[in-house]
């Protein structure tokens, strides 16, 4: 059974997935949303197996607004998505800013300078795509007329209905989000994703998915030509 379930994960997917199914009868969107809790799932792992890993908060943060964001989802509360949404791609920029920042001190916020800078020296890592999806986020957490806030909603419809996009796309947009951040991840945390999944390769490509883990294999490569 370990080598099938080496984590004991796929209880808690079916879990999951029961109780995704109860709110959406979609099964596409269903089977996005258990692909972002897969991603999660793999972020927990990957900090209960290394006692050394550096930036555990960060990385805890990212798992708490993923999770967070599903309940935002599910419950309909599109401006909750965005404000985890703009913690997780912080905590990401984070990560990445101490490891790389060639600047000034980097006091743990993040500027647009420092999306600027990261866009310019590490642009292959998708920064552009983080920004724009950041500022994006930005407008519905400060209530910019791009967001398309409801400001005229009564308190009873708040309780049923505050989102403006539908949740297919609110899921997909997750979805991206979260894959984009996972990308990022595997740059600066190969060798202690390696060392985790070492004899768990399956496992591994379950939880990353085929696309995520082709991305894997290229950077476990150049590592180990």
């Amino acid at each position: 059974m370990l080598s099938v379930d080496p984590f004991n994960t796929r209880a808690d997917v079916a879990r999951f997935r029961e109780e995704a199914s109860k709110i959406f009868p979609n099964q596409q969107d269903v089977n996005i949303l258990v692909r972002v809790f897969k991603l999660a799932t793999l972020l927990n792992i990957i900090i209960k197996n290394d006692n050394n890993l550096n930036h555990k908060n960060f990385i805890y943060g990212i798992i708490y607004d993923t999770l967070n964001s599903i309940i935002a989802i599910f419950s309909l509360r599109e401006r909750y998505l965005y404000l985890n949404i703009r913690s997780m791609i912080e905590h990401i920029a984070r990560i990445a800013l101490n490891k790389s920042y060639n600047g000034n001190d980097f006091d743990g916020t993040v500027r647009r300078r420092d999306f600027d800078y990261l866009k310019e020296s590490r642009g292959s890592e998708g920064w552009k795509y983080m920004h724009d999806t950041y500022t994006r986020a930005c407008h519905y957490v400060h209530s910019s007329p791009e967001a398309g806030l409801n400001f005229t909603a009564t308190f009873a419809e708040l309780i049923v209905n505050d989102h403006t996009t539908k949740p297919a796309k609110q899921i997909l947009n997750l979805q991206n989000v979260l894959s984009s951040i996972i990308k990022i991840f595997m740059v600066y945390y190969e060798s202690e994703i390696s060392s985790t999944f070492f004899r768990s390769q399956g496992e591994l490509k379950y939880l990353l998915g085929a696309a995520l883990y082709k991305d894997y294999e290229i950077l476990a490569g150049r590592r180990n030509p």
